[in-house]
């Protein structure tokens, strides 16, 4: 796949994001129909996605490298967890903002921007591995996510269910499909291919529309950000990149956990921090920029180390 290639994908799904933009500033879209299409798109398109990319397929990978990716896969929020903490302290970014700095860093857009992106290059046979390397998210997001945007504060609440998710449940059923080769009729695998094919343009639609309620202001007030950013989309990949050819003989999976670190920042965190710490606006700003930035990171990145 070539630079152009790459960059076509990105403008497509770029043209997506920039028409739910304007749909929400024509009011087809608002924050309530916003906060329906996410649970849309959380519970059912994106669970569909991940199931359909394990039913119906011989994947060519075995089940000791499906084990080995979901090993990766803790550590890899391990060791985003230890980055973030160093990042902030190396640039002493102190006080309430520490914790949003630190979630920009730790949790990507995996389902909106990850699964498309990995989708138009690798295939939907590429969205089980992924959903597999990233089961540790969500207990990372309510566990470590509460902590720090709680911290200091007291009686700090944690809900093991909340870090139970349809994308978790759908990524545990699509392991057991996987590693029991269970076969399913061929309709089962059309009806949850064409739900879990909407998850791209409605996600791209619903960033758009969270994206036309930031105020242009508050972009160019926290230069703090921009650091994140910088660090989180070009430099943390190369770091990424790096350490996998140290441990791994494997160029998808190396694919997979360098565009892991390389995708922008998730819109949970917005949710995360609106509940816990009431700093929505700083989060909304940090998911603003680096999905902005991601528009020409994303394919540099690709290009450079992947292609």
């Amino acid at each position: 796949m070539n630079i152009s290639e790459i960059f076509t994908i990105m403008i497509v799904l770029f043209s997506m994001i920039l028409l739910g933009y304007f749909i929400n500033k024509l009011k087809i879209l608002d924050k309530n129909t916003n906060n329906k299409l996410s649970e849309l798109i959380l519970k059912i398109t994106t669970p569909a996605l991940i199931i359909n990319s394990a039913l119906g397929q011989s994947p060519s990978i075995s089940r000791k490298e499906i084990i080995t990716i979901l090993l990766l896969g803790i550590g890899l929020y391990l060791f985003l967890i230890v980055f973030g903490r160093l990042i902030v302290t190396v640039f002493q970014m102190k006080g309430e903002n520490s914790g949003i700095y630190q979630l920009m860093i730790i949790i990507a857009n995996t389902g909106f921007i990850g699964y498309p992106v990995l989708s138009a290059l690798y295939g939907n046979s590429s969205i089980f591995p992924f959903s597999i390397l990233h089961i540790p998210f969500n207990v990372v997001l309510f566990s470590y996510g509460i902590y720090i945007t709680q911290k200091g504060k007291e009686n700090i609440k944690f809900d093991i269910k909340s870090a139970v998710n349809p994308c978790v449940i759908a990524a545990l059923i699509s392991l057991l499909i996987f590693l029991l080769e269970i076969r399913v009729p061929e309709i089962f695998n059309r009806i949850f291919g064409l739900i879990g094919e909407t998850t791209i343009p409605l996600s791209m639609l619903l960033i758009g529309s969270f994206l036309a309620s930031i105020n242009i202001k508050d972009i160019f007030i926290d230069f703090k950000i921009y650091i994140i950013s910088i660090i989180k989309l070009l430099v943390l990949p190369f770091i990424m990149y790096f350490l996998s050819k140290l441990i791994i003989d494997n160029n998808l999976i190396i694919a997979y956990l360098t565009l892991s670190v390389a995708l922008p920042t998730g819109p949970s965190i917005m949710i995360m921090v609106n509940q816990y710490s009431k700093n929505e606006d700083k989060a909304a700003v940090g998911v603003f920029i680096t999905t902005i930035l991601s528009i020409v990171t994303i394919p540099l990145i690709i290009y450079i180390l992947l292609v």
